[in-house]
């Protein structure tokens, strides 16, 4: 990472993050975990109060500790503003439930990496309308084990590494700005250390 690192501190999860959905998250050992593996509160998503730049890059260790359904879902969102020109944490009540389909609404662009039968598969999405931008199906994504992310968006292009190794590139030929970030899972308690965004 490059001058100008901001290093997200984790122990003050109230002052800058807002949750939606999930069972529970919290802080723990310089950790944040978030737990959404129950009915009715198996999606929870995690926002970033700081909204990121238009090119910046993303790091972060996230280890899923269990997965009801083996989906180990690990998902990122970014460039996400909200609805009408209207605050993102202003309209947060509207989507208390997290429900995955409230944020296909609004612009912004959701990285994927989840196991599916054994192999990891991981997509690009550009919001409003959940379109596919890119999608591969490589590497592994289990339980249990450390992923070293780097999340980089430079223009239009975006680059999802995976352990040091690029797993999957989009190219956005509208590419949307700057916005807040989220921690995002479904179905699935993981946590995350070591978060930075440059």
């Amino acid at each position: 990472m490059t001058q100008g690192l901001l290093i997200l501190l984790l122990l003050a999860v109230p002052s800058d993050w807002w949750v939606e959905g999930g069972e529970r998250v919290w802080t723990e050992n310089g950790r944040l975990h978030m737990q959404a593996d129950a009915p009715g509160a198996n999606v929870a998503t995690v926002w970033f109060r700081r909204p990121h730049a238009s090119d910046f890059e993303f790091e972060a260790t996230a280890q899923v500790v269990s997965s009801s359904k083996d989906v180990n879902n690990i998902n990122l969102f970014f460039s996400y503003a909200g609805p009408d020109g209207r605050g993102l944490e202003d309209t947060r009540a509207q989507r208390k439930s997290a429900e995955y389909g409230l944020y296909h609404k609004l612009p912004g662009y959701i990285v994927t990496f989840v196991n599916e039968a054994g192999q990891a598969r991981l997509r690009i999405r550009r919001n409003p309308g959940f379109q596919l931008l890119a999608e591969a199906r490589t590497y592994h994504c289990r339980a249990g084990v450390p992923y070293r992310l780097r999340l980089v968006k430079r223009g239009g292009e975006i680059r999802f590494l995976v352990d040091g190794e690029e797993r999957l590139r989009a190219v956005d030929p509208r590419p949307l700005g700057g916005g807040h970030l989220a921690l995002r899972t479904f179905s699935t308690h993981l946590w995350w250390e070591d978060i930075r965004i440059n």
